[in-house]
């Protein structure tokens, strides 16, 4: 008997990690409503620090969402602290750049002297290995975006498999760019408007991340299974 395409069961997968990341997202805010409103959190505080340390808070903030997401924390909390420090447009632009850091550190980690290191790490998730299966078989650049975009794998699983399935670095980085955009742009959004619970941006940008995750996970499903 032939081996089994990994695709149907990483699809099967798809609902509930959708719905832990939703439930993640949920006490995330959950967690900050309590802190912004019982005065924990002061968002002048906040902004003017920022502020006075210019350039050096960007460079902290690049460094501190890097180095976190090589350490496996989700791409999401960066995302959101972006907008929360920058506004949406430059702490997306900032988590861009951070991103694509950690992406090709965990990528070229996972192809070069870290690779035996990588392979016992991930050989005893058998979720992980079923991405690194996937991408070893489908190795262009689109099937990088879609794992990307969409709440499949964590965000640096997917470097480190992308490295050991022998992604190409033009595939690994075009793909990696192009489906991480989305989430740039949402996120950073719903982070700025944070500062503002009350406010219609903040109410209507969590309803496009609800309707985004939502659409993500059901693309995902389909297209893994194609």
């Amino acid at each position: 008997m032939g081996t089994p395409d990994p695709s149907p069961a990483i699809g099967q997968k798809i609902p509930p990690r959708l719905i832990a990341l939703g439930a993640f997202l949920v006490v995330s805010l959950a967690t900050f409503g309590v802190a912004f409103f019982e005065g924990w959190l002061r968002p002048g505080t906040i902004q003017s620090t920022v502020a006075g340390a210019g350039a050096w808070a960007m460079l902290g903030y690049i460094a501190a969402v890097a180095i976190g997401e090589i350490l496996w924390m989700p791409r999401m909390w960066g995302l959101l602290a972006g907008g929360m420090l920058f506004g949406h447009w430059a702490g997306g632009a900032l988590a861009l750049f951070a991103d694509m850091i950690a992406a090709t550190v965990c990528y070229g980690i996972a192809r070069g002297a870290g690779r035996t290191w990588v392979q016992q790490r991930l050989g005893q998730r058998p979720a992980a290995q079923r991405i690194v299966d996937l991408l070893a078989k489908r190795r262009g650049g689109v099937t990088v975006a879609v794992l990307r975009v969409c709440p499949v794998a964590h965000y640096t699983l997917v470097s480190y498999a992308a490295g050991l399935a022998g992604v190409s670095t033009r595939a690994f980085m075009l793909g990696t760019a192009v489906g991480i955009l989305p989430g740039a742009i949402i996120y950073p959004i719903v982070g700025d408007s944070m500062l503002q619970p009350t406010s219609p941006v903040f109410i209507g940008s969590m309803a496009i991340l609800l309707v985004f995750l939502i659409a993500t996970g059901v693309a995902g499903r389909r297209a893994l299974k194609g």
